[in-house]
């Protein structure tokens, strides 16, 4: 349970950041009403911008034996150069389609427009040569018709292409859709179709090839389905799909009637995900993943059982053709490609989804721990709140990109990771400007009169100094010099040698006492009284007190370096020791003093034990001498437990331990020994039998003879 104090100081931080808790709580409403809104478009381009980050830390790759069953027949600058430029005569096309179709593909597509009739035709020859007409008719083959009739042989997709044009060929649509829901479902539309010309519009299936560009040019999603007046035309991939199966048409059933929030497309045995305008998402991986076929081997019949069973689509990545486009992952890859991809997606079985009940959950969710990550940074420690920023950033994104890969929904991280970190950055900045304005009043109402380590102390805390204080428990400690009255005898005539002595001890003693998160309290001559707790809670205070008597004991060879190196020929002096009393339990702590000084210390019976407990170190020779309720509460060290003592004011024996490292066994003795050592009886025989077992313990490696003599003492009658 929280103490009042730490309640108290809690409520004050509160009190005095109260904005900032404002500011954590609106901010991220205010972005996930932004996003929910669709405010400037913040939703689809962070959304966008996690697409392309997930796919740029872990490019798709699907299924590796389907993706080799992807093949591009490449009309490259190889093929132009052997064959000519471009357009080719249709009878090539024609040969090229043979050839292909004797490999016995599952589907070919033919990403080419094909709206004009050959312009090597005889009647274009005829007319270009200045020849009688008809003259050349039986000498020209008619490549419109070859191509045809290879198309009309061959499970073969022809490519249309939307356009605002009249288009001068009838609309060419072998492939229906069908829609289950709203038949003005909102899709990419035209005015005009570029088909094939009627000679050539005689393949099983035709797609159109447009794709809907986005804002930056780079293709996330590709539409399957569009409108031309009021018929709804498939996709190129979508189209070989279905003549690869043999189906009949596509099938849309609408968001409204799957209970997911989600467009489905049914082709064959195939269904595919859309999103609300039928698109597909597209994840990206690199399109060397695929088969690329130049069309010279095509044409030369060189290697064809490359497309056996494959997905052929023929088409150009030449420069001059200008069918390239850029994805998440690729600046710029030929158009064919990207039907490969969606087609390679689809039968990988990996499908890109979100729904408006997904989307409203992601932002609720961050928008939750954006509120937690806003208090925090209000009021947490700086470190806990940089980490706890960190942590939960790092967390949102992470979580959205693993239901992306794990489970194909469209998270937007970027959007989410961006709530909490914005609401955790801005709090605390803002808190950086609070709490300087706080300071700076305080040292303006109290610096005349307090410490500047007083005023730093109010500052943490964030509680304005007034007399009296609280009870709290606390761990206390009293650190003093052996010998030191000797000492200053020696070094009577030496007043400034004394005082450096003196200063560089309790300057060491300071920075470990602090390094442990102490609070010096006071300095009596060449005491030093430390206590932890206060003002700021610490749970763990029995072991930071613990901790930092060790490490003033093992610190002081520094010490007597530092002495020895400041003050040379100046220090004839002996090395220094000190003796450490360390005690916890209840006291009163806060600002005591007068209206015109304020101390802020502690008092109670707590104070005086660890005082007490202090010189005991000269009767057992071990220099920390620690009460049974710090022992008690401390977990970081293995203690010796001495003796249980009567103290001055204390109804009950004080249980007291020390430090000193002690190897397995002999640590066990010595535990046996102090058992029978507080049992012990008065007879002589009982005396005499510890006595042995005190010779025993003494004689193992390591035990102090400093404590063995004073449990001797202390058997040994008066």
């Amino acid at each position: 349970m929280a103490s009042p104090s730490r309640i108290g100081v809690a409520w004050r931080h509160m009190k005095r950041r109260w904005p900032l808790s404002l500011v954590a709580l609106l901010l991220p409403t205010l972005l996930a009403m932004a996003s929910i809104g669709n405010w400037q478009d913040i939703d689809g381009r962070s959304r966008d911008l996690s697409l392309d980050s997930y796919t740029q830390l872990e490019p798709f790759i699907g299924d590796a034996e389907l993706a080799r069953q992807m093949v591009f027949v490449d009309i490259d600058e190889a093929s132009l150069a052997t064959f000519g430029q471009w357009p080719w005569p249709r009878q090539y096309m024609a040969v090229m389609l043979q050839n292909i179709g004797l490999a016995e593909p599952l589907a070919i597509g033919v990403d080419i427009l094909m709206s004009e009739r050959d312009r090597f035709n005889a009647d274009a020859v005829e007319r270009l040569g200045n020849f009688e007409q008809g003259a050349l008719a039986d000498q020209l083959p008619d490549g419109d018709a070859l191509l045809g009739e290879m198309l009309s042989y061959t499970p073969s997709v022809v490519a249309v292409s939307l356009t605002s044009d009249d288009s001068a060929n009838p609309a060419y649509v072998p492939g229906s859709v069908s829609v289950i829901g709203d038949s003005r479902l909102a899709v990419m539309e035209s005015t005009g179709l570029l088909s094939p010309v009627p000679a050539i519009a005689q393949a099983p299936g035709a797609g159109f090839v447009s794709l809907a560009l986005e804002r930056d040019s780079i293709v996330r999603r590709v539409p399957m389905i569009a409108r031309h007046g009021d018929t709804l035309l498939p996709s190129m991939s979508a189209e070989m799909l279905r003549v690869a199966q043999g189906a009949g048409g596509h099938i849309l059933k609408q968001a409204v009637d799957t209970g997911t929030a989600v467009n489905r497309m049914r082709t064959g045995r195939v269904t595919m995900a859309l999103d609300s305008v039928a698109r597909l998402p597209i994840y990206h991986g690199t399109v060397d993943r695929f088969v690329t076929v130049s069309a010279a081997d095509i044409l030369n019949e060189v290697d064809l059982d490359r497309l056996t069973e494959a997905f052929v689509i023929i088409g150009s990545s030449a420069t001059g053709l200008k069918d390239t486009h850029s994805t998440n992952l690729e600046a710029a890859i030929p158009g064919p490609m990207v039907h490969l991809s969606v087609i390679h997606q689809i039968l990988s079985g990996v499908s890109l989804q979100s729904s408006l009940l997904y989307e409203f959950g992601e932002l609720v969710a961050a928008a939750g721990i954006a509120i937690i990550v806003g208090m925090m940074a209000a009021h947490a420690p700086i470190a806990i709140s940089l980490a706890a920023i960190t942590a939960a950033t790092a967390a949102v994104s992470y979580a959205g990109f693993w239901m992306f890969i794990n489970m194909g929904f469209l998270s937007n991280a970027v959007l989410t990771g961006s709530i909490v970190l914005g609401t955790g950055a801005l709090t605390l900045m803002l808190r950086g400007i609070v709490d300087e304005l706080s300071r700076r009043q305080l040292r303006s109402a109290f610096g005349q009169y307090l410490s500047p380590q007083m005023v730093r102390t109010i500052e943490t805390s964030g509680a304005a100094p007034e007399l009296g204080g609280i009870t709290t428990d606390i761990s206390v400690m009293f650190m003093d010099v052996r010998g030191f009255t000797t000492l200053s005898e020696s070094l009577s005539s030496q007043p400034q040698t004394l005082t450096k002595v003196i200063n560089i001890i309790l300057d060491e003693a300071s920075e470990v006492i602090m390094r442990h998160d102490g609070t010096v309290d006071k300095f009596i001559g060449d005491c030093v009284m430390a206590f932890w707790n206060a003002p700021l809670t610490q749970d763990d205070h029995h072991d930071r007190a613990t901790r930092a008597a060790i490490a003033l004991v093992e610190h002081v060879p520094a010490i007597n370096a530092r002495i020895a190196a400041e003050l040379g020929d100046d220090w004839q002096g002996n090395d220094i020791s000190v003796g450490i009393g360390v005690a916890s339990g209840t006291v009163v702590v806060g600002n005591f003093g007068s209206r015109s000084r304020l101390s802020y210390s502690v008092v109670g019976d707590t104070v005086n034990l660890a005082a007490r407990l202090e010189p005991f170190g000269k009767q057992t020779g071990l220099p920390v001498t620690f009460a049974g309720g710090t022992a008690d509460g401390s977990t970081t060290h293995r203690l010796l437990k001495l003796d249980e003592i009567t103290v001055r004011g204390r109804a009950q024996p004080e249980p007291i331990f020390s430090w000193h490292p002690l190897a397995d066994d002999v640590q066990a003795a010595h535990d046996d020994f102090v058992v029978a050592y507080l049992a012990r009886g008065g007879s002589a025989a009982a005396r005499r039998k510890l006595t042995a077992q005190l010779d025993t313990l003494s004689a193992m490696p390591g035990y102090p003879a400093t404590l063995a003599a004073y449990y001797r003492q202390q058997i040994t009658p008066a």
